[in-house]
């Protein structure tokens, strides 16, 4: 066990590579940067040769050691799961078994794909629920293709606000990647800082771990895996901005932010389409959305996979953690049920 990859992480990366949905929240850059309580990373070898792990965080609930999928926090990692080579997934999940095994420990893992590996590596009682979904896109060979699959309101939409923008001087630009100047970067995140907190303030989560964020960002920039997509005015000002992550042939956004002006309204939806227009242009083959249901997903995305948290004890003290949370939720759900039911009184 460590708590950093250091000189693993080149082959943790292509141990990434080769699994059936890698996600950017694997990557090594991603880890060294987003831990929110003491990172745990479980090492796997076959002699000198890394096959596999878990990348976890630990922290202590009334005196009971939890362990979380590192990264697990405000900024919502997910379509986690263990890593493994693929010849070597049995052994590595027995081998994390049996580390989880020792001790009286709540493993909760919050975000994994529902046919995650790591289902089968946690021992214990507890259960398995279900949470959000994540919509996704199988992308075409051409950007006209897929807005020819869109709704005719939103085809719509995207033209005429395309061409309103270009007249007056709107451009698309990609930053990240190799030859990207750090300088470039600390610019990007700037402007997504303050576009997003202009545009969702305190709602915004995501602003609460931003340090983390964007010392992650900054090396996935560098190694060409983190993009800024953004609409630029004709005096250089950014007016829209979205961070996505491009993975195993997979473009997933991430974070977004834009000017609420009138002149510059439909910007997010005339990103978005060129966004989506050079990944297909950088050879993805998908386009995911991660996290969140929300019904303008729906615009964008005909899919959607489903995402699991594994809460499980390995002992008494654990179980009974995991026994009481599963009550609370419990007394949560009847609560909103009987809000959502009762019916105002009052004269008529």
């Amino acid at each position: 066990m460590v708590d950093r990859l250091g000189a693993h992480a080149s082959a943790w990366d292509a141990l990434v590579d080769s699994m059936p949905l890698p996600s950017p929240f694997l990557r090594s850059w991603w880890l060294a940067e987003v831990a929110t309580g003491d990172p745990r990373i479980v090492l796997v070898f076959d002699d000198d040769d890394l096959v596999g792990g878990l990348a976890l965080q630990r922290s202590t609930k009334a005196g009971v050691e939890v362990l979380q999928f590192l990264g697990t926090g405000p900024l919502e990692p997910d379509h986690l799961d263990l890593v493994a080579a693929p010849a070597r997934v049995a052994d590595v999940v027995a081998a994390i078994r049996a580390w989880l095994a020792a001790g009286d420990r709540l493993v909760d893992l919050v975000g994994a794909r529902p046919a995650a590996w790591v289902l089968d590596a946690v021992p214990g009682r507890g259960e398995v629920t279900d949470l959000e979904v994540a919509p996704y896109v199988a992308l075409p060979d051409d950007r006209a293709e897929y807005l020819a699959t869109r709704q005719g309101r939103m085809r719509s939409t995207i033209t005429r606000t395309a061409k309103r923008l270009a007249k007056a001087g709107v451009t698309f630009r990609v930053v990240g990647g190799p030859d990207t100047e750090p300088a470039d970067v600390d610019r990007s995140l700037s402007a997504l800082h303050e576009l997003h907190d202009g545009r969702w303030g305190d709602e915004s989560g995501f602003l609460a771990s931003w340090d983390s964020f964007a010392a992650a960002a900054r090396s996935g920039a560098a190694a060409g895996e983190v993009r800024f997509h953004e609409l630029v005015s004709a005096d250089g000002e950014i007016v829209a901005i979205e961070t996505d992550f491009v993975v195993g042939g997979r473009m997933s956004f991430y974070q977004a932010g834009r000017l609420t002006e009138h002149e510059l309204r439909g910007s997010g939806s005339v990103l978005r389409y060129d966004v989506i227009g050079a990944a297909i242009e950088a050879g993805c083959t998908e386009f995911d959305l991660l996290r969140g249901g929300e019904d303008y997903k729906t615009d964008w995305a005909d899919q959607r996979r489903g995402l699991i948290r594994i809460r499980r004890g390995t002992g008494p003290r654990s179980q009974a953690l995991v026994a009481v949370a599963r009550l609370n939720a419990f007394v949560q759900h009847r609560r909103s049920l009987r809000v959502a039911t009762e019916v105002p009184t009052g004269d008529t």
